[in-house]
């Protein structure tokens, strides 16, 4: 649209100098703010999807499970780390306010995470060291080769443990509360 109004009101140049900056723009925002979802359990089946997409999805009791939809790196670590603390924040209030169990694990799908870099690996230790202070356990779920080899080296995974690290959803939240695991 920017670009069609800048074609009528001053040029072709203008127009296509526009669509470019308005296309940079774009993608700039969506490197810098990489798409987030919390998940819940899709009844009568292992199947773990967004809350928001799918309205009969449910949360697990005690377990918060978000996907992260981008490689994790310096433009977007620290808005990713802050994304997950905010929504942390506002489940532990609704918890309080219903009288839910209290959030015990964080699992992270990490399957669309195609790589992270160190100021990513930062933030989830970060993530992970702020978790440890409210007596929440980090849990990652399907991260891809690349990522679990740079989580290695950097002994990120040693820190976290390699119990810690799943290939589904599924198996992290079976192996964080076993009695849901009967509900499928």
């Amino acid at each position: 649209m920017g670009a069609f109004l800048g074609v009528i009101f001053a040029s072709v140049e203008i127009g296509l100098l526009i669509s470019v900056g308005i296309s940079f723009a774009k993608i700039l925002l969506q490197v810098t703010r990489p798409r987030t979802a919390i998940l819940g359990k899709i009844p009568r089946t292992s199947v773990y999807r967004n809350i928001h997409q799918y309205p009969e999805a449910t949360m697990v009791p005690g377990v918060m499970i978000i996907r992260v939809d981008s490689a994790i790196y310096f433009s977007n670590s620290n808005y990713v780390r802050e994304r997950i603390q905010r929504w942390l924040i506002d489940e532990e209030e609704k918890v309080k306010a219903v009288s839910l169990p209290n959030i015990q694990f964080l699992i992270i799908e990490m399957s669309p995470v195609t790589d992270i870099d160190t100021s990513g690996i930062h933030a989830l230790e970060d993530l992970y060291k702020s978790l440890r202070k409210r007596d929440i356990q980090l849990v990652l779920a399907n991260p891809g080769q690349l990522v679990i080899d740079k989580l290695h080296v950097s002994n990120f995974a040693d820190m976290l443990g390699y119990d810690k690290i799943f290939l589904t959803v599924a198996e992290a939240v079976n192996s964080c509360c076993p009695k849901h695991s009967d509900e499928v």
